[in-house]
């Protein structure tokens, strides 16, 4: 087993041993410490991610709020058999979410011959498994995000969002990962 896929292992087991009390108090944490900002503040375009199952930091009142202040709220559509993720609008909260790929919610009733442009977004909120202090995240391993990161303009910011244990000194990085401009932890 590489180091990533070994601290991956390590760093599921303290995220699923989280109570739902202790991540629904993190998260709001990270919220907060989100909205305050500039990047965000200042975005006409966001994407987001809806968070899955126990796990992550709650994302639901990110994209809320984001809907309430007008911003345009994108969130991907996995598409394993191209490998690549497809940003797609939210309208509202009520447009709903369906299950997709990997049992991550995406957006009903999508046109997938409309995606949003890469260039429209000024924000990306990524989620890790595990962060470190120079901006480098690791992922679930499949390279969805990188690989989306990557077609971003220079001048998106990218965030990840992570629990404080989450944040590492360093973590194992190659060629193939991207960045971020910060990551936010409680």
């Amino acid at each position: 087993m590489n180091k990533k896929e070994s601290l991956r292992r390590i760093m599921k087991k303290k995220l699923n041993h989280q109570t739902k009390v202790e991540r629904r108090r993190k998260s709001k944490i990270i919220q907060e410490n989100l909205f305050r900002q500039k990047e965000f503040f200042s975005s006409k375009c966001v994407m987001l991610y809806v968070s899955k199952g126990t796990a992550e930091v709650q994302t639901g009142p990110i994209i809320k709020k984001a809907l309430e202040m007008g911003k345009k709220v994108v969130l991907p559509v996995t598409l394993v058999r191209e490998k690549r993720m497809l940003p797609v609008r939210l309208n509202s909260m009520r447009q709903g979410l369906k299950k997709g790929p990997y049992g991550i919610y995406e957006p009903k009733g999508y046109d997938p011959e409309r995606p949003v442009s890469a260039k429209e977004i000024d924000l990306v909120v990524v989620p890790g498994v595990a962060f470190d202090r120079k901006n480098n995240r690791l992922g679930h391993g499949q390279g969805y995000y990188d690989r989306f990161l990557k077609l971003l303009p220079r001048r998106t910011s990218k965030i990840g969002l992570g629990f404080r244990f989450q944040l590492l000194e360093d973590i194992p990085a190659t060629g193939t990962d991207v960045s971020l401009t910060r990551v936010i932890t409680n």
